[in-house]
């Protein structure tokens, strides 16, 4: 790793860190489990990408992303919740990591927070404040802000169109009487966030 990368490898570092953090915080995990479990998993994934012959800053790029998202995936799913610190961690890896043209990318945050508060505040007005919390219009913001306005509102759809395939059939058996389930919108914006940033990365989009 030459020292060029070394920025990255910070960033990657600070990511870490609050992921780390977060799961310390929002999942009960002690810190002396957390600390190896995240910077254990962001190893692997980097290595894995190197492998794959990713570049030593693409990789540590996937790394972040990649655990971040998993963060907050998880914490969402048990939760309903997207810490304010791993949108922090996720604007740590877009100031040195720059998926789009930083003016391409503040339009993109933006655009895309704007809008999902737009979304938000319509849900509000309706009686509905809990369908979309601001956690999401906060996650969607550094999505714009990682990925630029075109590729965010990529993975914005592919996001709606996974969670939407996986809430219809539940709330198609909650009219036959099953137990409704909730399918947080965060989980399918972090795997679609991970998704679009590899084939960035990877495509050279």
């Amino acid at each position: 790793m030459d020292w060029s990368t070394w920025p990255h490898l910070t960033s990657a570092v600070a990511a870490g860190a609050l992921a780390t953090f977060a799961v310390r915080s929002d999942l009960g995990v002690h810190l002396r489990l957390a600390a190896p479990l995240i910077f254990s998993a962001a190893g692997a994934t980097y290595f894995l990408a190197v492998a794959l012959n990713a570049a030593p800053s693409q990789a540590l790029a996937i790394a972040s992303v990649s655990i971040v998202c998993a963060a907050i995936a998880e914490i969402d799913r048990r939760y309903y919740l997207i810490p304010d610190v791993l949108v922090a961690a996720l604007i740590c890896v877009a100031a040195l990591f720059p998926f789009a043209e930083p003016g391409d990318g503040l339009v993109g945050a933006l655009c895309l927070g704007g809008l999902f508060f737009a979304v938000r505040q319509g849900f509000a007005g309706a009686g509905r404040e809990d369908a979309l919390g601001l956690g999401d219009v906060k996650l969607a913001a550094a999505m714009g802000l990682l990925l630029g306005l075109q590729f965010g509102l990529i993975a914005v759809a592919l996001a709606g169109f996974a969670t939407l395939a996986v809430a219809a059939p539940a709330a198609l058996g909650a009219r036959h009487g099953a137990t409704a389930i909730k399918t947080p919108f965060g989980i399918g914006l972090a795997a679609a966030l991970t998704a679009v940033s590899i084939v960035r990365i990877w495509g050279g989009a």
